[in-house]
């Protein structure tokens, strides 16, 4: 499966497996350069996932105006 066919979340998990892998210190220097790249490609492939739902949502709760309304998320407490 390529990247682009991966979902956000398995892409976080992959992203983890790499932190993990990274963090134990058992991987040869090539290695951890090679996860470490990896790792940044999967992090800007996420950042833009992120982006374009952000563009959306706000898309979504803009009025007919053209104006955006500023909405709280369905789980999130109004202060």
């Amino acid at each position: 499966m390529s990247e682009k066919d991966k979902t956000f979340e398995e892409k976080l998990g992959e992203l983890d497996d790499i932190v993990k892998k990274l963090e134990t210190g058992d991987t040869t220097l090539d290695e951890m350069l090679s996860l470490f790249e990896s790792g940044v490609k999967i992090a800007k492939e996420c950042s833009a996932e992120l982006d374009s739902a952000e563009k959306k949502i706000n898309i979504l709760v803009t009025d007919g105006e053209g104006e955006a309304e500023l909405k709280p998320f369905a789980g999130e407490a109004e202060v």
